[in-house]
């Protein structure tokens, strides 16, 4: 497994510099056997609580289709008006998949930008891009042995290291 990535910048709004970062992974062997065979491209990689990005994404979709629904509308009629909701939608998916931090398996196997807002931030998401790749390499090799029967051995603790796990797990209420 290796991993991908291109760095680029472009200038936004009021002379501000958005640094892009595009990464993906590319498989060897047969870990794409592997991938299809337990359906690891649609597993979540990193979840990133956002709740204001829901409603920014409805909001934008609502305001792009209400626009949309009228400016089309006039200019094609009623299928103009359809057209108009459709693109509403699909201004409200983009800005969601634009924004959103939660990283699944798929992102990485068929290539996904990162926008950072400085080149910081660029180091930061690039060295926990690789983070997030060799945690994907693991379960791949583990998955490899799933099948399989293991045996573990778990050696006795010491007195001490035993009594303060059992105190610490101790719920008087259950």
């Amino acid at each position: 497994m290796k991993l991908l990535l291109k760095r680029s910048q472009t200038r936004g709004r009021f002379r501000m510099v958005i640094f892009k970062l595009w990464g993906k992974v590319e498989l060897e062997g047969d870990e794409q056997k592997i991938i299809d065979r337990y359906d690891i491209d649609q597993a979540v990689l990193i979840f990133s609580d956002q709740p204001n990005l829901k409603r920014l994404a409805v909001g934008a979709g609502i305001v792009a289709a209400i626009i949309l629904y009228f400016v089309l509308g006039y200019i094609l009629g009623g299928f103009g008006k359809f057209l108009g909701i459709v693109g509403g939608g699909f201004a409200g998916w983009f800005v969601f998949d634009r924004l959103r931090e939660t990283i699944y398996v798929k992102d990485l196997l068929y290539g996904r930008d990162f926008r950072c807002w400085s080149i910081v931030t660029l180091a930061s998401k690039e060295h926990y891009l690789m983070g997030i790749v060799s945690y994907l390499r693991q379960v791949m090799e583990s998955a490899k042995h799933w099948d399989g029967t293991e045996t573990l051995d778990v050696p006795p603790l010491d007195p001490d290291t035993a009594k303060q796990i059992m105190i610490k797990n101790f719920n008087p209420m259950r």
